[in-house]
């Protein structure tokens, strides 16, 4: 891998968040982000309105919760591999719990911070790695 920062999830730590990307990146998915940078809220919620759904029969669905999930996608709505702003690139959709879910974002931005990550800067690319998995690491 290029010498980028690596935000790490174990799966001790936050089992369903590290299952969820590990699943998505064994699926194909890009271990290597670029950053976006956060979306203006109208256009964020259009973009999650669009991530959360799906068509069958040309019928429109929501991605269904129970109350204490909440939906999580990888690539993460804040890079460019993320939700296109179209609708025509959806990511991986898992569902983990709502405390996991708000633990993985305040550990993303810290990240982002800690290592001055910017939307227009030079340094926007960023390794997401899951480490003990019970499934050992990503193979692809």
């Amino acid at each position: 891998m290029p010498d980028i920062p690596v935000l790490i999830f174990d799966w001790k730590e936050l089992p369903n968040i590290a299952d969820n990307i590990w699943n998505a990146q064994m699926a194909g998915w890009e271990r290597v982000l670029t950053y976006r940078g956060p979306l203006p809220d109208p256009e964020s919620r259009g973009i999650r309105r669009q991530t959360m759904s799906y068509e069958v029969d040309s019928k429109g669905y929501r991605i269904p919760t129970t109350a204490n999930e909440e939906r999580d996608e990888y690539p993460f709505a804040c890079t460019v591999e993320g939700a296109a702003r179209s609708g025509d690139r959806k990511p991986w959709v898992g569902h983990v719990p709502s405390h996991e879910n708000h633990v993985q974002g305040s550990r993303i931005g810290a990240f982002i911070r800690q290592h001055n990550i910017t939307a227009g800067g030079p340094n926007r690319k960023f390794e997401v790695r899951i480490i003990n998995h019970p499934r050992g690491p990503v193979v692809r």
